[in-house]
């Protein structure tokens, strides 16, 4: 846990150690989060890479359609 951000929060498996209250609807748990990141690594493996602001744009629209079909 030493490698990572100060703020790592470290979640265990029954272990017997101080655990940290984890609400079962934590506002955390985001329903785009798992879209969000198959965006982000569909967009991460354009060929050619994104060169600014609009072939960013343009990609993550391109993908966004077809993220359904991915």
């Amino acid at each position: 846990m030493k490698h990572h951000r100060p703020d790592f929060i470290f979640m265990d498996d029954n272990a017997r150690i101080c655990q940290t209250e984890w609400p079962a609807l934590s506002p955390d748990l985001n329903p785009i989060e798992n879209p969000w990141d198959k965006l982000s690594c569909h967009v991460e493996g354009c060929n050619p890479a994104p060169q600014n602001l609009n072939d960013l744009r343009a990609a993550l629209q391109e993908e966004w359609s077809g993220l359904s079909r991915h």
